[in-house]
């Protein structure tokens, strides 16, 4: 444990020296030196992992995951997740200040945790990470990085409307992850549908875009109905926008008859003058 203390040491304090380095260097010589960097990004890892003060983080992930996989409950699981997660908060932020960055299953098992934890925002910000820079799941995962979080969130934003509502702009987000990533139809169809229920009252139009790109994907995605009642609000909101062509006609004919002087009162009174 001495030695690898030592080692993370000299490895912060070499990663601190060469960035310093790279910021005082002329603006011209900067890229070369930056392409250098690039090939220590495991080293700058370790040591963003050393300055947000948790150390050891693998070994910490390594005996957390030993407890869950002794849980049977899934909930307990969750919470157990939910209850850690803020202890690695400063090691993500380490993480995602470096890039490109080689595989990192730990940051990747703490995008998992956090779709579990309901903590979208995080989760995503943690994915887009690890699809820019090409990393995979942990062992024993079927489904890509970008499919995985596409379908946690996408479900529990289609079980809870106002929770959709509060999250349009991170749905937007998560399907901007998918392009260009093998996801299946039917989790792409799960995510339009949560988007178009997150914009149904504000944004019908782009909600009825939405549903019409769920049910382009999977024509059992579960919002027919949703779009039907969503286009026959629009129908009837556009009618009642539009000028009356009943009562329209019927004053044409009446300014008519005046202008022929048919009201008896006003040709008495002309007369009379």
């Amino acid at each position: 444990m001495k030695m690898n203390s030592m080692r993370q040491h000299r490895e912060k304090m070499l990663a601190e020296k060469a960035l310093k380095k790279q910021q005082s260097l002329d603006p011209r010589k900067r890229q070369n030196t930056a392409v250098n960097l690039t090939d220590h990004a495991e080293t700058i890892v370790q040591a963003a992992e050393a300055l947000a003060g948790v150390p050891n983080v693998e070994l910490r992930m390594f005996n957390h995951l030993n407890i869950l996989s002794g849980l049977k409950s899934i909930q307990e699981r969750i919470e157990k997740k939910a209850e850690w997660l803020p202890e690695y908060l400063g090691y993500i932020e380490g993480c995602l200040a470096v890039s490109p960055a080689p595989q990192n299953t730990t940051l990747v098992h703490l995008m998992i945790w956090a779709c579990d934890a309901n903590d979208f925002e995080l989760a995503v910000r943690i994915a887009e990470y690890v699809v820019l820079n090409d990393m995979v799941m942990p062992e024993g995962y079927t489904r890509t990085t970008a499919e995985f979080v596409t379908e946690q969130c996408a479900e529990v934003f289609i079980d809870d409307m106002d929770l959709a509502i509060a999250n349009a702009s991170l749905i937007e987000r998560i399907i901007s992850l998918g392009e260009g990533e093998q996801i299946v139809d039917e989790v792409r169809a799960k995510i339009y549908r949560a988007l178009g229920d997150a914009l149904n009252q504000a944004q019908p139009m782009e909600a009825v875009t939405a549903y019409k790109n769920a049910l382009r994907y999977n024509p059992k995605a579960g919002c027919k109905k949703d779009l039907d009642q969503l286009e026959k609000r629009l129908r009837l909101t556009a009618n009642e926008s539009s000028p009356d062509a009943t009562v329209g006609s019927q004053a044409v004919p009446t300014a008519n008859q005046n202008a022929d002087g048919a009201d008896p009162a006003s040709t008495d009174a002309k007369a009379k003058e």
